[in-house]
């Protein structure tokens, strides 16, 4: 009915479903009932119903149909009452009878229903019922169905946060033995200014995967994955590693050079560049509208800011990096889109 142009509207009766269509000079409406003894319902309380919505539109003619589905034993009650503006529908053969009085049509109405009851019929004797049921589901609802039933498994970042973990185990059941005290695993790939510039490119990647401890690296996969799985539906897997992969190397890029530009000097570890690319990679999405993200851009607006807020307002975080990863990781989105269209601490990264 929606197709048609008709909007639900929800009455006082769970038997009844009613459908409005609000024309220039006329509102039709459709009221779908289903005759049930068991519950009450019959044809005197839907006749109260069709003089109470033609009292309650002013101004405007109203044409009422209504279409009742019964049992072969309720015919006499499914008929009863004003035959003119009533067609029927029996349940045990899904077939569309018109009273010998009744109107032959209703504004398009008749040959739709036809072909609705052929196709539905069908699907009941087949007794396919996944078919049934999104038969029966609004435009809305299909389209939620099939958005979900679309939806992939997240592979990379599934496999990041493994990987990430893994190492985190590593260093903390390996690398704490260490007899000095510190951890090698740490030391030998963190962001280090002095190395790097030495030619230890290498720590632009390696400091991705290391954590300072539990709760940094919780909250980071936490982020990670709940982001990362509605990043990589939505751009597919290989494009959500090259985003990801990109943001955490720019991320301490950006890091390496506020070092340079300000003369402060520090180390630091971690996915959280990597993980603002992908916020920034879900912001890009959002405010593009892509189908099947249900967020609304202020909410991810404050999500954002909120997240900059933090990492300025909390000692140790490499809040270059978090910034870098996350222009990187918007801007990296909009081309791979487009490309598709046509001092002395050890900070958390």
């Amino acid at each position: 009915m929606q197709d048609m142009g008709y909007s639900i509207f929800q009455t006082g009766y769970p038997e009844i479903k009613e459908y409005i269509k609000d024309e220039n000079s006329c509102v039709n409406i459709l009221q779908v009932v289903d005759i049930d003894p068991q519950t009450g319902m019959d044809h005197s309380i839907l006749l109260k119903q069709t003089e109470d919505i033609r009292h309650s539109i002013h101004n405007k003619d109203v044409h009422v149909m209504n279409l009742i589905f019964f049992e072969q034993e309720d015919k006499a009650k499914a008929v009863a009452g004003d035959e003119y503006m009533c067609w029927l529908i029996d349940k045990s053969d899904y077939r569309l009878i018109l009273p010998e009085d009744s109107i032959e049509d209703f504004y398009g109405l008749k040959s739709i229903l036809e072909n609705w009851l052929n196709e539905t019929g069908s699907l009941i004797k087949s007794g396919d019922m996944h078919a049934i049921n999104e038969k029966l589901m609004t435009n809305e609802e299909r389209e939620t169905y099939h958005e979900k039933s679309s939806k992939k498994p997240a592979p990379v970042a599934v496999t990041l946060v493994i990987v990430n973990t893994l190492v985190f185990l590593t260093t903390v059941i390996i690398g704490n033995i260490a007899a000095n005290g510190e951890n090698p695993f740490i030391a030998s790939g963190r962001m280090d200014f002095d190395l790097v510039r030495n030619g230890e490119f290498y720590r632009f990647i390696s400091a991705m995967f290391l954590h300072a401890g539990a709760q940094h690296l919780i909250s980071n996969m936490v982020l990670l994955y709940f982001m990362g799985e509605m990043v990589e539906n939505k751009t597919g897997s290989v494009r959500f590693a090259i985003i990801y992969l990109l943001s955490g190397i720019m991320g301490n890029v950006v890091s390496y050079s506020y070092e340079w530009i300000s003369g402060n000097r520090y180390t630091s570890v971690g996915a959280s560049g990597a993980v603002y690319g992908i916020m920034g990679a879900l912001l890009y999405l959002v405010i593009k509208k892509t189908k099947g993200l249900n967020i609304p851009i202020m909410r991810m607006i404050l999500l954002v800011a909120y997240c900059i807020y933090s990492s300025f307002a909390t000692s140790y975080i490499d809040y270059a990096a978090h910034i870098g990863g996350l222009v990187f990781g918007f801007i990296t989105t909009f081309i791979l889109c487009a490309i598709k269209k046509g001092g002395g601490r050890e900070s958390e990264g």
